[in-house]
């Protein structure tokens, strides 16, 4: 195990005037880091930058390395990068102390699970799922379809078989309550819902509006004995004890059972940045 915990590509180097430094494989990006308002903390590093984002230019990336990306890689598993518009590029690496946690746990574990992952992406914690536990059924949706279609991309350049993941492009609440009316229940859940989103018929997500509503629905999806509860978030009005209260009401227990954490991207040689917040529950066995 020790080994596959060293295949991991990914560094966070620095932040600092609203801008991110990172590397993965031998390449480096610059993003945006809106949260970043301090200076730099190690400004040498930044002259290695291979890929520069800026949301003022045309096109908004600027490409100083090869056009050729590296992949992301997380354990056995890799990911395709890719420099969207908005200047993401298809991981969240603040996520990587919940993929270690539910890789370990579901490792261990050793049963058969019906796993739910919500607001996927382009399925980290959904591969981590189907690697760790692959005898268990792992059901991964995004409203895009460009997301999800991403997301099948890295199933395959991970060497996961076909039927590991089920892959669904739709309405979180809308595809919840179809379960619900189905008798449909999972034994576990991922969710990582955004501040705010708009779908392409104008109905908006607003988080602290709609996550109490979108519990309810979890709560009765969820089987008579549930194995774990993740959720993570990074809207600023959302605290850790909002979340770990929410989760509590979903699974019935104590909110001190509920265990919370910060989502930081630490760094060695500049600045450390905040990402997020999580909480999350596993029943033991």
């Amino acid at each position: 195990m020790s080994g596959l915990r060293k295949k991991y590509n990914f560094e966070f180097l620095d932040c600092g005037s609203g801008n991110r430094l990172e590397r993965v494989g031998e390449s480096h990006f610059i993003r945006q880091a809106p949260k970043a308002v301090f200076s730099p903390g190690s400004p040498g590093l930044w002259n290695k930058a291979d890929y520069i984002y800026d949301k003022h230019s045309t096109p908004r990336w600027r490409v100083k390395g090869s056009e050729s990306l590296p992949d992301f890689q997380y354990r056995t598993l890799r990911m395709d990068l890719r420099l969207s518009e908005n200047g993401q590029i298809g991981i969240y690496p603040e996520q990587k102390q919940n993929w270690d946690w539910l890789y370990d746990h579901l490792e261990k574990d050793n049963t058969r699970q019906r796993i739910f992952n919500g607001f996927a992406y382009t399925g980290a914690s959904s591969l981590v799922c189907a690697a760790a536990s692959p005898t268990s059924e792992v059901c991964h949706l995004d409203a895009s379809k460009a997301a999800v279609n991403w997301a099948r991309r890295n199933r395959e350049k991970s060497g996961l078989s076909e039927n590991s993941i089920r892959f669904i492009v739709d309405d979180i609440s809308r595809f919840l309550e179809r379960e619900i009316k189905r008798g449909k229940t999972y034994s576990g859940m991922i969710l990582d819902p955004p501040a705010f989103g708009r779908a392409k018929n104008g109905k908006t997500w607003v988080l602290k509006r709609d996550l109490p509503d979108l519990m309810k629905l979890c709560r009765q999806v969820l089987d008579d004995a549930p194995r774990f509860f993740l959720l993570s978030c990074h809207d600023p009005e959302m605290t850790k004890d909002d979340l770990a209260h929410l989760c509590s009401e979903v699974l019935g227990i104590r909110q001190k059972e509920v265990e919370t954490l910060d989502l930081v991207l630490e760094s060695e040689a500049g600045n450390s940045l905040p990402n997020g917040i999580a909480a999350r529950w596993y029943r033991a066995l």
